[in-house]
């Protein structure tokens, strides 16, 4: 009886251990120079009585160098941006490989965009060092700090499922007014896939807007991080509906 009790308890040791084992994680870029990907980003509404939207940005990324450190040296060009909009039952149209009269002056503003390279800087769990700025000149380079090779940085900490942490993922421009807090869930590795969880609030305005909640979802390929899907999801306080936000790798046809 006492072999028996001492056998059990060396199996459920073992077990337990090959549970905390299998769930634990390294999360950081495992990219080589040369490595390329092309992402789309895009976002759209569905279901809102004003009318509806979808927009698609074509970011095209190439791994320059690698350093010592894993610092990552990044090159992205904007290869091509669309923009689809009805409201109000007035319509805009914009699609920068295209001539349009119809884009609401967006093209001028846009096209120091398109196919002009810019380059920034990235640690290996993907924080920015130096930011994203084109090589040549533009108008505003504001917006490029959407686009980096992966969606978000990864926790220094070694992780295991279930792993939960916090950030601030306010947009800089608006931060004073509409801060956003995001949690990221590590739900573990499958197929070869690393999958996580995201929950975010945007803080409302008071008198006009509520707090707004977005939830999400983030794969990655587990051996090298490089980034597989992302979507998030959220209700459109005016006219109702649901705003969608994914990044996905090019298909073919865009």
């Amino acid at each position: 009886m006492k072999n028996i009790s001492i056998l059990s308890a060396s199996l459920l040791m073992v077990i337990s251990c090959q549970k905390k084992e299998l769930h634990k994680e390294n999360l950081s870029l495992n990219l080589q120079k040369g490595f390329e990907q092309t992402l789309i980003y895009a976002s759209s509404t569905d279901g809102n009585n004003n009318g509806g939207m979808n927009e698609a940005t074509e970011v095209k990324f190439r791994v320059d160098s690698v350093d010592k450190s894993s610092n990552y040296y990044i090159t992205g060009e904007i290869m091509r941006m669309t923009f689809n909009q009805k409201m109000f039952g007035e319509e805009i149209h914009f699609d920068s490989r295209e001539a349009s009269d119809n884009d609401d002056g967006m093209g001028e503003e846009i096209k120091p965009m398109i196919n002009n390279p810019f380059t920034f800087k990235i640690d290996k769990f993907g924080n920015i060092l130096e930011k994203q700025k084109f090589t040549k000149e533009a108008a505003d380079e504001s917006s490029l700090s959407t686009y980096n090779i992966i969606p978000f940085s990864f926790p220094r900490e070694t992780v295991e499922e279930g792993f939960t942490w916090k950030v601030d993922t306010s947009n800089p421009l608006t931060k004073s007014i509409m801060p956003v807090t995001s949690s990221f869930t590590y739900k573990g590795t499958k197929d070869n896939k690393i999958e996580f969880a995201i929950n975010s609030t945007i803080q409302g305005v008071e008198g006009m807007m509520k707090d707004t909640d977005i939830k999400g979802k983030y794969v990655f390929d587990s051996k090298t991080k490089a980034l597989i899907s992302a979507e998030r999801n959220m209700p459109v306080q005016v006219g109702g509906g649901t705003a969608t936000f994914t990044i996905t790798p090019k298909i073919e046809g865009f």
